[in-house]
């Protein structure tokens, strides 16, 4: 398996050649099902128009996690935001892998007005830290001394990708790649976008592996990640 690539392949169609156990940890946020633009940036995606029926969205994200579930030997970190248009597939997904949420996580954000008259300014979105059992124990941890790992964290977006507008700080993917996988271990994101999940786990000192439907957000994110390497081989 070639590591620290990432590979311009549908997600499912490329897991499925993946052996069992072969990702150390699993990091993502997969499209959140808006409608495919946002009134702030326009579209979100370029191939994929995220505007699936609810249970086609349902389907496919069920698909990505059991997968996901399958690849990774320790943990499965799964970021969402609770909208409109995915509501009913995450209702139903605490209930139907409760065997499999070990915590829920919380991305404390900034609250903005809505546009739509009536609706509460969300201020937080969800990260459901997967494995192989229920336990709110993680035996494999890279937990400090003092043990204190937070459930609820503020992060905020630093910086802005250009044609793309649908990111996670990479502060965010840092955290739980430093806490829940080890130096040396396998980082894998299937919704890689412009290269976020790589940058942290270049940064943290783990491999990491990818896939991305769009070829230009693996251009960004090549452009993103190589310097890092670059440094890295210094020293």
């Amino acid at each position: 398996m070639e590591l620290n690539i990432i590979h311009n392949a549908d997600c499912l169609q490329f897991m499925s050649n993946l052996d069992d156990n072969c990702i150390d940890l699993s990091l993502t946020s997969p499209p959140y099902n808006t409608g495919g633009q946002s009134f702030t940036v326009g579209d979100f995606y370029k191939e994929y128009k995220d505007n699936l029926s609810e249970n086609e969205y349902q389907n496919f994200i069920y698909g990505v996690v059991n997968e996901l579930l399958r690849i990774t030997k320790h943990y499965v970190v799964f970021n969402f935001q609770i909208l409109s248009g995915n509501k009913r597939t995450y209702l139903q997904f605490f209930s139907d892998y409760k065997n499999n949420i070990k915590d829920i996580a919380i991305w404390h954000k900034q609250a903005v007005a809505q546009i739509n008259k009536g609706k509460m300014a969300t201020g937080y979105e969800f990260v459901v830290l997967m494995g192989k059992d229920d336990k709110m124990i993680f035996e494999y941890n890279n937990f400090p001394d003092n043990n204190y790992v937070p459930n609820i964290k503020t992060w905020h977006k630093k910086e802005s990708i250009k044609g793309h507008g649908a990111t996670m700080p990479i502060e965010m993917a840092q955290y739980f790649i430093e806490y829940f996988s080890k130096k040396g271990d396998i980082v894998f994101d299937p919704f890689m976008g412009t290269g976020t999940t790589a940058i942290a786990a270049i940064k943290q000192g783990r491999k990491y592996l990818g896939t991305e439907i769009t070829k230009e957000y693996i251009e960004i994110a090549n452009k993103r990640i190589n310097p890092l390497i670059m440094q890295s081989k210094l020293f």
